[in-house]
């Protein structure tokens, strides 16, 4: 951060102009010449203010103006411009020099100082004065010491201030001359995460970074690779459906790795074609650049296996970039007289806008495949017993209305920026149009790398689309959980690790180490899950054979003890009004009720008569089996019924991560910012669904009598990642301010939705009772109400708690990272 302070006397000739408005030119010559150093245009991409610089009049008649920067330090061996001063990151040291402006040189300083924070400086030229506090340095020229009846501006409150000129500045333009301003020096060490999150871009860090991404992501493939391994490996001959599901997910394990490595290898090229040369030349850029998107683009149309009219509208749509890189190609020469005409943004911008359409579109396809395959879709209704078909007509105008709203959000922040960055230019040149179009042409090059890689970040969906399909097919009808077959065991724990879990091993701006991490995502749920399943209800053995009730989960079983269900209930609600004396004068004898209770324990089995366990109840068992008559139902089910509560969740770390505090600033700065306003709520939607289709698949392994229970293990899993998340962060001084607030909502979700799978294990007594309420408290009866309705409000308190505490101000957040 980096404040100037400076009052300027009344007899300035620019003092005057600013008090204009900042869209003025006089302001713009005025303004500049306080903080810009020589003429003409002057862009600072790197330098961002919060608001307008501060003018106020004084009594004197003079202006005083207070101009507040701040930057990211996040380049190495880049000059970076912050106000007056100039800094530099190097491998140990960092640098940072006062450059004023030229009408500032001859002006009275009062003070400068500088607050490096950390361990404090390691070397300062020339010696300062004096220090402040435990790391800032003072500097007090001899000019304040020629005048020891004024007094230094009061700068208790400011953080890097370089220097206050007051009424003084006019012997800038004339009169006595002061000496100039001290060659303030200062070089430090920061910290170690400081110094390698700016190092990023060197070509060693970014081949360790995408190194390690490629590599968890071919641990992955790995993985699922294996999975299919296991299912081959069945006695059972598969059939058709299966076998199209296998081999999709077979094609999208090779296709994962293909286009994780086609958007890594991208950005390592231009990082050494820039290492290579003085600089980048734009025309490499836009071949490059369009060949790896449109490869990556034909791997996703392979996945999808489309038909003719959908390969038809792709090939219309890849026609605007192929010719770019043709003509590119072609002539050397060609991108010169191309940004001389007016046609350069446009026509750039057209074919960056279709392979963004190319993109989506295909991952539209590729998930239509993937979901059709497996039978996740319903069937069609125009044609019952069909598959639901593709149809352009409807998802090409989605598409279209998609890409359009990216490139008009594309072009409002890239004016946004463009506006920052020259807001103290010359606009009356006649360079500023052409360079405003020059950077255009730019950024639009640079869109087409970084839309692939920000569609693509979601292919985590297509994986979870394609192990969804897999699990549907080839799950085995009676299996209590996916847990007691390898292979649906271990794709549930890919499916919860990469879908469910928030947390992608990225830390101080890098995923070297994601590989490392891998274990324990998925790991995460069997850790959970796995030692408490002898505690549920269906793992109780009977009491005569000692066999597990887990062994009478099929649908007949299931409708029996619902039927008893609801007599033990009906049974239950008699002894209370018996008790209660609600009776007339023949009120029903105690002890027949009491038998009736007890024959309902009673089980029959092929091996003879039997007894349910003596330390549950028949509803027990009931709510234990879950609404659905196979873990695929309940998981189905669960998945849907978490829906409603989803959206406000998300809706709540949507503005968590990407509104709140500073988090709207780097929205509004990022070109594909608004938008990704609805990508995040398309983030967390699936994170919430997910984590409840897997707590409907393991329902009947869960611990626990009724569902807020048997929420608790999987959000425990959700909560051990991200605890090693916070771990990580607390060691690399990244901020953890919304962790919590994962956890509470993951936990309210996943509350709500297992109390909802109770009401719906009930559901076909719905017509028998007034209202939804009058059947939940016959379910769990007053006192089990009386519980989850507490235990509801105390987490809806809690996330209350949690989000006043972390908004307050001195709460750093750290931004979401995609999965």
């Amino acid at each position: 951060m980096s404040e100037l302070t400076v009052e300027v006397a009344k007899t300035w000739p620019l003092a005057q102009d600013l008090l204009l408005g900042e869209g003025s030119n006089h302001y713009i010559a005025a303004m500049s010449c306080l903080t810009r150093r020589g003429q003409g245009q002057h862009r600072r991409w790197r330098e961002h203010r919060a608001g307008t610089p501060s003018v106020t009049s004084l009594k004197n008649g003079g202006v005083k103006v207070v101009v507040r920067m701040h930057s990211w330090v996040d380049a190495y061996r880049v000059d970076i411009n912050v106000g007056a001063w100039r800094i530099r990151a190097g491998v140990e040291r960092w640098t940072l020099r006062l450059r004023p402006p030229a009408a500032l040189m001859e002006a009275r300083w009062d003070e400068i100082m500088v607050d490096t924070g950390g361990r404090g400086a390691e070397s300062a030229r020339p010696k300062p004065d004096l220090g402040r506090g435990s790391t800032a340095l003072v500097w007090r020229p001899e000019a304040l010491k020629a005048a020891p009846q004024e007094k230094p501006p009061n700068d208790k409150a400011s953080v890097g201030k370089e220097g206050a000129a007051d009424s003084g500045a006019t012997k800038a333009s004339g009169g006595t001359k002061t000496d100039p301003p001290p060659s303030v020096t200062v070089s430090f060490r920061p910290s170690w995460q400081r110094s390698w999150a700016a190092q990023n871009n060197r070509l060693v860090a970014v081949v360790l970074d995408r190194a390690g991404e490629l590599l968890a992501m071919v641990s992955t493939t790995v993985l699922l690779l294996y999975a299919g391994v296991l299912y081959r490996r069945r006695p059972v001959l598969p059939n058709p459906v299966q076998k199209r599901t296998l081999r999709n997910l077979t094609v999208w394990a090779i296709a994962l790795i293909s286009l994780t490595a086609l958007t890594l290898t991208d950005d390592v090229l231009v990082r050494y074609l820039e290492r290579r040369g003085p600089g980048l030349r734009l025309q490499t850029l836009i071949i490059s650049g369009n060949a790896f998107a449109l490869v990556a683009a034909a791997v996703l149309f392979y996945v999808a296996r489309p038909p003719q009219r959908l390969l038809l509208a792709a090939g219309v749509l890849a026609l605007p970039p192929v010719a770019v890189a043709v003509a590119m190609a072609a002539q050397p020469d060609a991108l010169i007289l191309y940004e001389t005409s007016t046609a350069a943004p446009i026509t750039l911008g057209l074919a960056s806008a279709c392979l963004m359409a190319l993109t989506v579109l295909g991952f539209t396809a590729a998930a239509w495949r993937l979901a059709t395959d497996g039978g996740l879709l319903p069937p069609s209704r125009r044609f019952p017993g069909n598959e639901r078909v593709f149809r352009l007509r409807i998802a090409g105008p989605i598409v279209l209305m998609w890409t359009t709203a990216v490139a008009v959000f594309f072009t409002v922040a890239q004016e946004r920026n463009w506006q920052r960055a020259a807001w103290l230019s010359n606009r009356t040149g006649s360079s500023l149009g052409a360079d405003r179009r020059d950077d255009f042409v730019s950024e639009t090059v640079w869109a087409v790398g970084n839309g692939q890689d920000w569609i693509l970040a979601f292919t985590w969906l297509l994986s979870a689309v394609a192990i969804l399909a897999v699990l549907r097919t080839w799950r085995s009808p009676s299996a209590v959980s996916p847990f007691e077959d390898r292979a649906d065991r271990l794709l549930l724990l890919v499916f919860f690790a990469h879908v469910v879990s928030t947390f992608s091993g990225y830390f101080v701006g890098s995923s070297a180490v994601a590989l490392l991490w891998e274990p324990l995502l998925v790991l995460s749920l069997y850790w959970t899950v796995a030692p408490f399943t002898r505690r549920s209800v269906l793992a109780q053995p009977l009491e005569r054979s000692g066999r597990p009730l887990s062994n009478f989960t099929d649908p007949a079983s299931r409708a029996r003890l619902l039927r008893k269900s609801r007599a033990y209930r009906e049974t239950h609600a008699v002894l209370r009004r018996l008790d209660q004396g609600m009776f007339g004068d023949t009120p029903p004898e105690r002890s027949a009720l009491e038998r009736k209770l007890k024959k309902l324990h009673n089980w029959s089995t092929t091996a003879g008569p039997d007894r349910l366990p003596s330390g549950m109840s028949v509803v027990d068992g009931a709510l234990a089996l879950g609404p659905g008559d196979n873990w695929w139902a309940n998981g189905s089910r669960c998945a849907l019924m978490s829906l409603i509560p989803s959206v406000p969740a998300s809706l709540l770390m949507t503005w968590a991560w990407t509104v709140k505090g500073e988090a709207w600033q780097s929205t509004l700065l990022n070109r594909f910012g608004v938008p990704s306003l609805f990508t995040e709520f398309l983030f967390w939607m699936p994170t919430w669904v997910g984590a409840a289709f897997v707590m409907g698949t393991l329902w009947r392994q869960l611990p626990g009598r009724r569902g807020a229970a048997k929420a608790l293990p999987v959000t425990a899993a959700f909560a051990l990642l991200v605890t090693a998340e916070a771990l990580v962060h607390q060691f690399t001084g990244e901020g953890s301010a919304n962790l919590p607030l994962e956890v509470s909502a993951m936990l309210f979700v996943l509350t709500v939705t297992a109390i909802a799978m109770d009401f719906d294990t009930f559901r076909g007594e719905r017509r028998y009772w007034q209202s939804r309420l009058g059947l939940l408290l016959s379910i769990y009866q007053m006192r089990y109400y009386s519980l989850q309705a507490a235990y509801l409000i105390a987490q809806v308190i809690a996330m209350i708690a949690i989000w006043e505490f972390f908004t307050e101000p001195d709460v750093v957040l750290k931004f979401s990272d995609l999965k």
